[in-house]
């Protein structure tokens, strides 16, 4: 008797907790499917690529000056007095001091390219998020899994949102660009 009543304690609590287990709903999107076909983010990445690209030339030129003054030294050391050779070698000293500050101050982990890169993207990725969310709330989904991170191994089909939330993207863009186009 005291067995029934356990398994019957136990077979109500099962139920009791599988129950709204059950009854969520979930979905998922691939964000990098996102990201690769949404225009505004491909443009901010354009124009992020477009800025690596003026830093690196620059950083180049400067690595150019570095090594036309190095030659220059070496090729002229025996020429040149030793007070003067003392001269050259802290002016290529400071060159190769401002191509490290630069590199760190522009291309560094914290440094202006990392600023562009998430003063251009945070509005994108806030927008994309709030979509999804949006999506998410009037759909009734419980959860909305992100498949790029991994967070997913494996999900119906119909479950995934992701050309839902490109298509509302895209239709934003599409008024935004008739608008602009229209003036």
């Amino acid at each position: 008797m005291k067995t029934l009543k356990s398994y019957l304690l136990t077979s109500s609590l099962l139920i009791l907790f599988t129950v709204p287990v059950l009854a969520q709903k979930f979905a998922f999107v691939h964000s990098q499917k996102i990201l690769s076909e949404y225009q505004e983010y491909i443009d901010v990445q354009k124009k992020l690529n477009d800025i690596r690209n003026a830093y690196d030339s620059e950083y180049q030129l400067m690595v150019k000056d570095y090594q036309d003054l190095y030659s220059e030294i070496e090729s002229q050391s025996l020429l040149l007095s030793e007070e003067k050779k003392q001269e050259k070698m802290k002016q290529l000293q400071q060159k190769q001091m401002e191509i490290e500050k630069f590199k760190y101050e522009k291309l560094g982990p914290e440094g202006e390219l990392y600023q562009k890169s998430v003063e251009f993207s945070k509005p994108i990725l806030d927008k994309i998020n709030a979509l999804i969310s949006k999506i998410g709330e009037e759909e009734g989904y419980d959860f909305v899994f992100d498949a790029g991170t991994g967070a997913v191994v494996y999900a119906l089909p119909k479950y995934d949102i992701t050309d839902r939330v490109l298509d509302e993207l895209n239709k934003g863009q599409k008024k935004s660009t008739t608008k602009k186009g229209s003036k």
